[in-house]
């Protein structure tokens, strides 16, 4: 699935009629029609179906794609509105991204505003219990990166700045994909936590690395981690990623779709983060 602005940029100024659409799913179905049960469900499996194809074809940037995947998901709406409240929509996803830096005496604080973290804070970056860590048999290793932050200080000033934490300073980052149907319920959230430490314009050392899913709808069912990677440090930037497989079930319907929650963060020696991710 692409980013949110991605998606709705995409989508702005492209028009598909549903009705064209449902006329090349299925027969139109008399309300006197005995076997309106039967068609109905079948109508059903092949929107199902159509939004399962076109909905793992988004990250192709394509627009006819994205275009035909949004009318199928409107159309959805129209005609099964309680499946369609749990039934993902890209157009509700919301990503947030919450951090704390670690200082050389251990003291956790804002990265906005060097202030220390109260609990409650602090309880919204640290992974929870169930959330499952990195095993290092399972971990994939990328080459080491050499992009800097531009925005960075002036090597000296690094230098300086660096001089006062001795052994650098450790980033804890949490970065929450919440993915929400047409109705805007909330169907699953996907949460990576990822520890790095930096000093002196380089990424010196990963720490802790975790995933888990929360908020999960009964018709969610979690499946293992698809990818788990992360760049070779030191270096001037590094890399990390997870990846899960999750399948969305719909009651007598059964199975319909499966997506691959996914987020990256990027991190330079200076700190700072970049966050990409969602999975399609």
């Amino acid at each position: 699935m692409r980013s949110l602005h991605r998606s709705r940029k995409l989508l702005a100024g492209t028009v598909v009629s549903a009705t064209a659409l449902l006329a090349t799913l299925t027969p139109a179905v008399a309300a006197d029609n005995p076997a309106q049960d039967a068609a109905k469900k079948a109508q059903l499996h092949a929107l199902l179906a159509a939004i399962d194809m076109t909905g793992s074809a988004l990250d192709s940037g394509q627009e006819s794609a994205i275009s035909r995947h949004y009318a199928l998901l409107d159309l959805l709406r129209q005609q099964f509105p309680e499946v369609a409240r749990k039934v993902s929509d890209p157009r509700q996803l919301e990503v947030t991204a919450k951090e704390a830096v670690v200082t050389e005496d251990g003291e956790i604080v804002s990265p906005e505003t060097g202030k220390p973290l109260g609990k409650d804070e602090l309880a919204a970056i640290e992974p929870p219990a169930d959330a499952q860590a990195s095993e290092p048999s399972e971990e994939q290793e990328t080459p080491e990166e050499t992009d800097a932050d531009p925005n960075a200080p002036a090597e000296g000033d690094a230098a300086l700045a660096a001089a006062a934490v001795r052994g650098g300073k450790w980033k804890m980052t949490h970065i929450t994909y919440t993915h929400r149907s047409y109705f805007g319920n909330t169907i699953f959230k996907y949460h990576t936590y990822a520890r790095f430490n930096y000093k002196g314009g380089k990424v010196r050392a990963w720490g802790k690395r975790y995933d888990n899913t929360s908020n999960e709808d009964s018709g969610v069912d979690v499946g293992g981690r698809m990818m788990n990677r992360k760049s070779k440090v030191p270096a001037s930037s590094a890399t990390s990623i997870m990846k899960r497989k999750v399948t969305f079930k719909i009651p007598i319907y059964g199975e319909y779709a499966t997506v691959y929650p996914w987020a990256k963060v990027k991190v330079y020696g200076s700190g700072r983060t970049k966050i990409a991710g969602t999975g399609a």
